[in-house]
């Protein structure tokens, strides 16, 4: 009982942080949960980034419900996205065995950085009109923001997000809403291919994905409640400055 127990009350605290990181921020679970893991919980950074997969497909299903019961989808770029979204994916898993460990932490910490610089600056408006129809250009437009998101979730272990929701903004001229519901749709079979292409090489750990996802659930409720209490900047800033804390650790891990 004691050794089954342990490890499941400890994924499910990690779920719970996981999930109050990503509610209150607005990211992903993916960008907090591999830090977590190879920094505290002394997992193998591929196996880190493919478990994280699990959680990403679980917590991007809710929340994707969620935008399309509220009509926050734009449903006809999504095929797009998940077409260019598979090949990506199939590079990005690709890519993740071909690397070291090393290289892999170095390119999660750059990552960070990235995140951090973006959600520590204002958010900016769209740059052009809403594309309201798709015409070939725009769905070749969408398959490669597609390939983009596709390649990064499976590389990192993250939703890839954090990449193609500011292509939706700044090119497509999605509503922020509009563009990280059409996002979360996606996400779904992408992590889940991404993470189904890594268990034959044995990175993916479903059980505990699955364990990590259930704790992330409530943790995210939780999460959402404080963001609503706690000015926007303070958790803006905030939130920048933990990530590159977490950069700094991953690169001085991948140094040694």
């Amino acid at each position: 009982m004691n050794r089954n127990g342990g490890p499941l009350v400890k994924d499910v605290l990690l779920g719970l942080v996981v999930g109050v990181f990503s509610g209150l921020f607005g990211v992903g679970g993916g960008i907090i949960l591999v830090p977590l893991l190879v920094l505290l919980m002394r997992t193998e950074q591929k196996q880190a980034q493919a478990t994280s997969l699990v959680v990403v497909a679980l917590g991007a299903s809710s929340g994707a419900l969620t935008y399309a019961l509220a009509g926050s989808v734009f449903w006809l770029s999504v095929p797009f996205l998940i077409a260019g979204g598979i090949l990506g994916s199939w590079l990005g898993t690709i890519a993740v065995k071909k690397l070291q460990a090393r290289w892999l932490q170095i390119f999660f910490a750059l990552l960070l950085v990235a995140a951090a610089v973006r959600i520590g600056m204002e958010s900016l408006g769209s740059a052009t009109g809403f594309v309201g129809e798709v015409t070939v250009a725009v769905a070749l437009g969408f398959a490669a923001s597609g390939l983009a998101m596709g390649f990064l979730s499976a590389l990192l272990g993250v939703g890839g997000g954090i990449i193609v929701i500011p292509l939706l903004v700044a090119i497509f001229g999605f509503p922020q809403q509009l563009a990280a519901g059409t996002s979360l749709v996606a996400m779904v079979p992408l992590a889940l291919f991404g993470a189904l292409r890594l268990t034959r090489s044995g990175f993916t750990q479903w059980v505990r994905g699955f364990r990590i996802g259930a704790g992330s659930v409530p943790g995210a409720i939780a999460g959402v409640a404080l963001a609503l209490i706690i000015e926007a900047g303070v958790l803006q800033i905030g939130f920048a400055a933990l990530l590159v804390f977490a950069a700094v650790n991953m690169f001085v891990k991948a140094l040694k």
